[in-house]
């Protein structure tokens, strides 16, 4: 009951995360680079996307580490077969791509305040409050292009993982 339990936060943390990234590159992404969308509305997208990350960034590895305690001992396993071998290809993608994510966010947040710390940025990410009311502030064409090859880089990854992640469930041989 655990492990169902378990197999089932993970994969709908990751299905989550994943089509988060995707949907964020694919649909606001492209608007933002065009001007359709307002600086507050796209500054929003990306602090969701952010929060998105951060708590399934506490998600996946939490079920995930119970799911290789379960599935990978002896350790050998994990090292030794193709099986464990995508399962930490699986937990070297999900390490790059929120890094990705929060490299891209911070350096749009950075367009605005070149100043904030990394402490005040992992506290407050880039809610829309950070914007201020300042007319020079870059438009959302500005913070898309800034944050576009960190995102764009975090989709492949998305599709990567999301195919290491169907290789495991169509029964990967050991």
């Amino acid at each position: 009951m655990i492990r169902t339990a378990a197999y089932a936060a993970h994969v709908l943390s990751g299905a989550f995360w994943t089509g988060a990234v995707l949907f964020v590159v694919y649909a606001v992404l492209p608007r933002a680079r065009e001007g359709a969308l307002s600086r507050e509305s796209f500054a929003d997208a990306a602090h969701r996307l952010l929060m998105v990350t951060r708590w399934t960034g506490v998600a996946l590895p939490l079920t995930g580490a119970y799911l290789i305690w379960l599935l990978y001992r002896p350790l050998e396993l994990l090292t030794g077969t193709s099986r464990g071998w995508a399962v930490l290809a699986m937990l070297s993608l999900w390490g790059v791509m929120n890094g990705l994510v929060e490299l891209g966010v911070l350096r749009m947040r950075r367009e605005i305040d070149p100043d904030v710390g990394w402490g005040t940025y992992m506290a407050e990410g880039f809610p829309t409050e950070a914007l201020g009311g300042a007319g020079n502030a870059p438009e959302a064409a500005r913070l898309a292009t800034v944050a576009r090859p960190y995102l764009l880089a975090s989709a492949a990854l998305a599709v990567l993982l999301l195919v290491d992640a169907a290789l495991l469930a169509g029964g990967l041989p050991g």
